[in-house]
């Protein structure tokens, strides 16, 4: 799976959605730290562009919780990460590891790792992760999900 943000997203829609959850993140200051509003929406833009992805071309719906991400096709909740390469992909995984050890999160079973240039603006799904009751690991078939 692969798309461009620039040429296959509305950019005015992803900004929009990005601005939502940025404005949260940013009105409380142990979420923001110390970033200004402009910073967290780019930073969110920069995850939400596989989510919208995800959404308008591939038939997901948008979890309508706070700080939650994508329902996929057969109504499974899904985190979506972004990150720049896949030498960060392990960190990703930790990270999404440790939260999900975390029962209160109620953290989705599956996960989405795309990586992300800032530069081309394409993005690439590097894989999909299920979780196993004590870590995040590779699922081969996507029509298997």
């Amino acid at each position: 799976m692969k798309f461009n943000a620039k040429t296959d997203l509305d950019p005015a829609r992803l900004y929009n959605r990005a601005e939502t959850e940025a404005k949260l993140i940013h009105s409380k200051p142990s979420t923001a730290r110390g970033r200004s509003l402009e910073n967290i929406i780019e930073t969110v833009m920069y995850g939400h562009a596989a989510e919208l992805y995800l959404i308008d071309h591939e038939s997901f719906r948008d979890d309508p919780r706070e700080y939650k991400d994508v329902i996929d096709t057969k109504g499974n909740q899904v985190e979506v990460k972004v990150t720049e390469g896949e030498y960060y992909v392990q960190y990703v995984l930790q990270r999404c590891n440790d939260a999900a050890m975390e029962t209160w999160r109620k953290y989705p079973e599956i996960l989405y790792i795309f990586i992300g240039n800032k530069e081309t603006y394409d993005y690439e799904l590097h894989g999909i992760y299920l979780w196993n009751g004590k870590e995040f690991c590779l699922h081969i078939d996507e029509d298997d999900v």
